[in-house]
């Protein structure tokens, strides 16, 4: 299954010591990139309000929801394989999402 940018997917985290450890990771790729039905750029979902996360509103749901009151890291990446994703949690609108990624952006950006 392809997911696009918005969907919130379950996944194993890669920082993480347990292997069965999981969170939820915001597909953050457009339609251009090369391996987009194989594997995802993400951003991790964190109930953990740090200096930096974006705190997510009801409103930035278009559908599904977190449990907790759930943060954006934007400086938190991963780019799982699609056979390692263990179901969808929802979507987010593309106002949040391009929120976090000028976050990331500025991370990143020459200087």
């Amino acid at each position: 299954m392809t997911y696009e940018r918005g969907t919130v997917i379950w996944c194993r985290d890669p920082f993480k010591t347990d292997p069965d450890a999981g969170r939820p990771w915001v597909v953050v790729n457009n339609r251009t990139h090369p391996f987009g039905d194989e594997q995802y750029i993400t951003v991790a979902l964190s109930t953990s309000g740090h200096d930096g996360a974006i705190p997510l509103t009801m409103d930035d749901w278009i559908d599904g929801e977190t449990p907790r009151q759930s943060y954006i890291l934007p400086w938190s990446t991963h780019s799982p394989r699609s056979r390692y994703v263990e179901f969808r949690q929802g979507r987010l609108t593309s106002d949040v999402v391009n929120a976090a990624l000028d976050e990331l952006f500025s991370y990143v950006d020459a200087e």
